[in-house]
């Protein structure tokens, strides 16, 4: 079960980016997607992620503790529609997300020879970064508004779906141009964005490949 966290994970995380797109463009409401995609994405992280530190048991605590709380906060705030409660929830999020994203990147790079679970572990680690920086993005709109020009809805959970979106096209350096950022510490993020994903490329990717095909060309090696 171990060895196949990653793939887990990977599934995980598709369906809930295609989750998000398929509520929003069906028209369900910002807090019903809110109520299912915050505590979805909690459980994901916990359960393909921190998994992997059973023997470290006071992070598989504090993760629980985290995951717990952001789902306690989530249903609550469906009911009382709190701003505060929403920006705190947003907070564990994205603390949540950015351990998640440093588990999975210290199990990917110390532990083990290179397998395809490992190449599939940089991809979630990839797909993380974008949600990590949509997170942060969604914090600067609300803490300073007007961040970005294009967002299609007020709704909190229609600008994380546009962010989303915003953070994968930047962070794959596409550059459509529907959404731009407009204030400085929105525009530093975006390019900050854009160079960690193309180093990540560029760098990380290709040395998991090179060490795989490596460990795969060695005598003795399954292939």
């Amino acid at each position: 079960m171990k060895q196949m966290n990653f793939e887990y994970l990977l599934g995980g995380l598709l369906v809930l980016i295609l989750f998000l797109a398929i509520a929003q463009e069906a028209g369900v409401k910002d807090e019903v997607r809110r109520l299912f995609i915050e505590p979805s994405l909690i459980i994901i992280l916990l359960m393909g992620v921190w998994s992997l530190e059973k023997e470290k048991k006071w992070l598989v605590r504090m993760g629980i503790i985290f995951a717990a709380t952001g789902t306690t906060i989530a249903a609550i705030n469906f009911f009382l529609h709190s701003p505060e409660l929403r920006l705190v929830n947003i907070w564990i999020i994205l603390m949540f997300s950015l351990t998640s994203t440093w588990i999975a990147s210290r199990n990917l790079l110390l532990s083990g020879a290179i397998d395809i679970n490992k190449i599939i572990g940089a991809i979630c680690i990839y797909l993380l970064l974008g949600l990590n920086w949509s997170l942060f993005y969604l914090i600067t709109n609300m803490a300073i508004p007007d961040s970005f020009h294009g967002l299609t809805s007020p709704d909190i959970g229609s600008q994380l779906s546009d962010l989303l979106y915003y953070s994968f096209v930047t962070i794959t350096t596409l550059g459509y141009g529907d959404i731009i950022p407009l204030k400085p510490i929105a525009r530093t993020l975006a390019y900050l964005e854009a160079i960690v994903g193309q180093f990540y490329v560029a760098v990380l990717v290709a040395f998991l490949v090179g060490m795989y095909l490596s460990d795969k060309g060695r005598p003795g090696q399954n292939p």
